[in-house]
């Protein structure tokens, strides 16, 4: 008989759509842990957004209000002697979430953009750059502002970026840092979250869309665990991805760790304002 889950294991269950239980059937995958997070109160989403001149996105200020990121960890047994962590979602603490530090200057067409030309002959200033998957590229002015998500191995970043404080609807991109070219990710923070999980968290997955591709030994993991996501012809950005039919939507709930039972133990992990409100 299944054994009832707690409010605080629903909640992370529904987070995660069930990656968790999904990883601990795999073969050869063990030691799958989660760090779990105590959620932020509106006053620091609130002190967040001052502090940067920007509104969080509905979703991601929603998953902030229910726990400050999270970590997931698994290994992989490549010999009976010889196990490995390589599996990893990294969700950061808001704090964490800061102005990107490089020198990012406008950006400039690339080689293949493409621009059309006014009555007169001239050519107009109506251009368009695409990175490798054929998206849009960004186009940094003045206005917009760049938040640094994740670091992929000093290879690339996760960002997210907004096109003018204005906005309340920022994309995330990855920056090459080789290059400081830009890769198109995802359109939303939910978005984003679901791409990690259908991935699961396979290391520096999302090196999968950029242009130099993934690094040889993560590719070999990929070919054992999902090979599916290395299909070669056919256009990733096109794809729509479906991590788990029984959780189609990434709904979630701020309220969840309201109606935690007071008794429930808390994680070792839980700031250490929460174990003081408990004695």
């Amino acid at each position: 008989m299944n054994k009832k889950l707690s409010p605080e294991d629903a909640f992370y269950e529904n987070l995660t759509l069930g990656l968790i239980k999904t990883l601990s059937n795999v073969p050869r995958v063990c030691n799958v842990s989660l760090e779990r997070r105590q959620p932020l109160n509106p006053c620091q989403v609130v002190n967040w957004e001052q502090r940067h001149c920007v509104y969080l996105p509905e979703d991601m200020k929603k998953f902030y209000l229910s726990s400050d990121g999270f970590v997931l960890n698994w290994s992989y047994q490549y010999a009976p002697s010889d196990v490995r962590r390589v599996g990893y979602i990294h969700f950061p603490h808001l704090l964490q979430v800061t102005l990107l530090r490089e020198n990012i200057e406008n950006t400039h067409p690339a080689s293949g953009a493409q621009s059309t030309s006014g009555a007169s002959g001239s050519s107009t200033s109506s251009v368009i750059a695409k990175d490798k998957w054929d998206n849009a590229t960004p186009i940094i002015t003045a206005k917009t502002k760049i938040f640094e998500i994740n670091n992929i191995n000093e290879m690339a970043k996760v960002c997210m970026l907004y096109e003018s404080t204005s906005s309340n609807n920022p994309r995330f991109y990855l920056l090459e840092l080789g290059t400081l070219s830009w890769q198109f990710l995802a359109e939303t923070f939910s978005e984003y979250l679901r791409m990690a999980i259908a991935h699961l968290g396979l290391p520096y997955w999302e090196l999968c869309f950029t242009s130099f591709g993934l690094p040889s030994w993560t590719e070999q993991l990929f070919l054992l665990l999902a090979p599916h996501l290395l299909e070669k012809h056919e256009l990733r950005r096109g794809r729509t991805i479906n991590p788990a039919c029984e959780h189609p939507y990434n709904i979630i709930d701020p309220n969840i760790f309201r109606s935690k039972p007071k008794g429930m133990a808390k994680n070792p992990t839980s700031s250490g304002k929460a174990h003081n409100n408990n004695k």
